[in-house]
């Protein structure tokens, strides 16, 4: 299993666009001291930090991987937001929260992970009728169909538009108000830290090259995936009222 913590050591997002994606949650949500939000695969934290620390609303995360719910957690802790940001490390797929109680569920980057089908029942179940579900993931402009061995993971990802996933969120019972496309920029600003730490890793002494070169050739790899048919993008929905 890569080393993700290492890998993104010089980064507190860990997809392209989720700053971006967590500002389109504060516009569209307008969160407050009397909001409730959900932060399915919260990561390193940082979404949530930024929204309770900004707004003081009330998050509950959601994050399987045990490194980092260990730096969330001191991270909630450091920034004196543990009275408003709680963290459970569960999948995902079977959320511990009643339905119809969260003003809003947000996923940036982690529904292909999760589970696309189980993330958006999960998330959908989770917040009032009314309430807003917002998630960010990859998705291909193109399909290429069958792919070589040569494109690593991108040979086993699933290969969605954007229209099928919009559909896919209606089908759990969402209605799909907005679409935002991330630029190129947000895939570039997303590798520029891992590049760093490539980079880190061939000068410091003792070097690693093989991590280094793990990382640069996992970069070269995604890039020419997104040159040829991948985007990111955020998807607005609300549950019907």
């Amino acid at each position: 299993m890569p080393d993700f913590t290492r890998i993104y050591a010089r980064q507190e997002y860990l997809t392209p666009g989720a700053a971006e994606t967590v500002a389109i949650v504060a516009e569209t949500v307008h969160p407050d001291d009397n909001t409730w939000l959900l932060d399915v695969g919260s990561g390193k934290g940082e979404a949530a930090s930024t929204l309770a620390g900004e707004f003081g609303c009330r998050i509950l995360c959601v994050e399987p991987y045990d490194a980092f719910v260990h730096y969330s957690t001191a991270k909630f802790w450091f920034f004196n937001l543990r009275d408003l940001v709680s963290l459970v490390r569960a999948n995902g797929r079977q959320i511990p929260v009643r339905g119809d109680t969260m003003d809003a569920a947000y996923c940036i980057g982690a529904p292909s992970i999760v589970g696309m089908e189980d993330a958006f029942r999960e998330m959908t179940r989770a917040v009032r009728p009314g309430g807003y579900v917002i998630v960010s993931d990859i998705v291909w402009r193109d399909k290429p169909g069958e792919l070589t061995n040569d494109w690593g993971w991108v040979k086993g990802a699933n290969q969605i538009t954007a229209d099928e996933y919009g559909d896919a969120m209606e089908a759990s019972g969402l209605d799909v108000t907005r679409l935002h496309l991330h630029g190129r920029e947000a895939w570039d600003n997303y590798w520029a830290p891992m590049l760093a730490v490539a980079e880190e890793a061939k000068t410091t002494q003792p070097a690693d090259i093989f991590f280094a070169d793990e990382i640069e050739s996992q970069v070269a790899l995604e890039r020419r995936a997104v040159d040829a048919w991948l985007d990111y993008a955020t998807f607005i929905a609300r549950k019907p009222a």
